[in-house]
């Protein structure tokens, strides 16, 4: 029986994305194939694993994949002298920095397994991850600063024109109805990365329905389109964009936009998008009070969350999202975007160390 080996902390990230060290078929020397789209993440990961090091911290990466039992992985991936190192035997700890989301039945079974002993601590908060991770949930809970939301359910005619219905009969008594347009923005309830977001007339249910069938796996919610496109103008930019706050310990510790590409009105960097980072008193002040106000509701001081906001035109500031796992990732083209980046790895990591010995 191969050894086990025990860390401090332990990296579980999403399969799909990143490469098991168990699986033989694979030949990379990393745990993000270096030529596909997520290869400049074998640099953040390589970057996080050394922080930790640094700081005392004895650590791994490994996958959703390798998951075998509570706290348990039966492979991972180390980090020497700027090269990853594949170990194809068990490993073990009681910290995960958990980066995957239980979208499929086999992960989430297998979420479920490695946190079935309530010794095993996932580092993010899993109240928050649950709100979160359901755009509906998240709505539910703070409804006061969320775009109007409401669950298709089966993908039918007839589930559609009820919840059409029921998203125009919540802007009817939305206080800011001048705020939205004729259009409706369909997005898978449990997406992230911009990815499975549609926008159509509310009156082409047709094509709706056809959209949600040909993805049947998801399941979706649909949201009034919110005019945004001169909400907030940087650098005199007409395109349209978000705003992000990351907590950690209680406050806000980073601000950033992310402008969408020309034509387009998703924001994320992984549709085309430009993120900038600025400073706090660059955010509207009107936004920042209602994330203070958002993270009070949330009560959770030593979690680490980000909160996405946008400005309508007319000047409201309403919440697009929470998130428990923002993007650790940097454009390489951007020394600043780096410099940050690693700020606020190293402040996870400093969080992981006062977690892992205590």
């Amino acid at each position: 029986m191969n050894k086990l080996t025990s860390f401090e902390v332990l990296i579980v990230y999403a399969e799909g994305m990143a490469i098991s060290a168990y699986d033989k078929t694979n030949k990379s020397a990393t745990p993000f194939n270096i030529d596909g789209k997520n290869k400049d993440y074998n640099i953040v990961y390589g970057y996080f694993l050394e922080t930790c090091e640094t700081l005392g911290l004895k650590v791994a990466f490994s996958t959703s994949a390798d998951i075998i039992g509570p706290g348990f992985c039966k492979s991972y991936w180390t980090y020497k002298d700027d090269r990853w190192i594949k170990n194809s035997s068990p490993c073990f700890s009681k910290l995960i920095f958990d980066k995957f989301s239980p979208k499929r039945k086999g992960t989430k079974t297998r979420r479920e397994l490695l946190f079935s002993n309530k010794d095993i601590k996932p580092f993010n908060n899993p109240d928050l991850y649950n709100l979160f991770f359901d755009k509906q949930k998240t709505f539910d809970k703070l409804s006061d600063f969320v775009i109007p939301t409401v669950t298709v359910g089966e993908n039918t005619i007839e589930n559609m024109d009820m919840a059409c219905q029921k998203l125009v009969d919540l802007m009817r008594v939305h206080c800011g109805i001048d705020d939205f347009s004729s259009d409706v923005i369909m997005k898978d309830k449990y997406g992230s990365g911009g990815n499975g977001i549609y926008k159509f007339k509310i009156d082409d249910r047709i094509r709706m329905v056809k959209v949600a069938k040909k993805h049947y796996k998801s399941t979706y919610i649909i949201q009034p389109f919110a005019k945004f496109d001169t909400g907030f103008l940087f650098k005199n930019n007409l395109e349209s964009a978000d705003i992000r706050l990351i907590f950690l310990g209680g406050k806000i510790v980073q601000s950033y936009i992310r402008v969408a590409k020309t034509g387009d009105f998703r924001c994320n960097e992984h549709q085309g998008g430009t993120l900038t980072y600025l400073n706090l008193s660059e955010i509207p002040i009107d936004v920042v009070n209602k994330a203070m106000a958002v993270a009070k509701i949330l009560d959770k001081k030593c979690s680490l969350f980000t909160l996405d906001f946008i400005v309508s035109n007319s000047g409201n500031a309403y919440l697009l999202e929470g998130n428990t796992g923002p993007g650790l990732d940097w454009n390489v083209n951007l020394p600043q975007n780096e410099v940050e980046a690693k700020k606020l790895i190293n402040l996870i990591v400093g969080e992981l160390k006062v977690r892992a010995f205590n």
